[in-house]
């Protein structure tokens, strides 16, 4: 399980990478507030429970206003993938079954297991939601199914 989570983790740097790329290539398309909200949910999400897994303070005032351009979202989605891999890297099977407390559901416990899930699955629907806008403003969006990546990274592998 260990090493899907990994793959998994992996995946979502490289297709939230991708999306991002298609959205700076495509003239205006950051300027479209409905992309920007669902890009800026999507990282707000990743560093949230980044922060709740590894028992760090995360401010909510703080990261409610979105980058003013694409490079400074790219920049934090970076900085929100560099920590997802160094926390993946780092997993365990104690550490999947760890129970985590939600603040607003303070009733709740859920394992970082499922909790992980729910980071990789919500990224997946909103890369989703960022394609059909970006298509809609006249983009094309690129590929990021997991297939893909597989492909893509076994080659990066073989030439390395």
């Amino acid at each position: 399980m260990i090493p899907m989570f990994q793959s998994l983790t992996a995946h979502m740097a490289w297709a939230d990478s991708t999306i991002l790329e298609a959205v700076a290539a495509q003239e205006g398309a950051y300027a479209d507030q409905d992309l920007r909200k669902i890009l800026h949910h999507t990282v707000t999400v990743q560093r949230f429970f980044l922060s709740l897994f590894q028992a760090r303070e995360f401010d909510f005032e703080r990261e409610k206003q979105a980058p003013e351009s694409i490079e400074g979202m790219q920049r934090v989605f970076a900085e929100a993938h560099a920590d997802a891999a160094a926390y993946a890297a780092r997993l365990d099977e104690d550490e999947l079954s760890r129970k985590v407390s939600f603040p607003r559901m303070p009733e709740f416990h859920a394992s970082i297991r499922d909790s992980l899930m729910q980071v990789l699955m919500h990224s997946e629907h909103h890369r989703a939601q960022c394609a059909m806008r970006l298509r809609e403003l006249g983009g094309k969006p690129p590929v990021t199914d997991y297939i893909i990546w597989v492909r893509t990274a076994s080659s990066d592998r073989r030439q390395a």
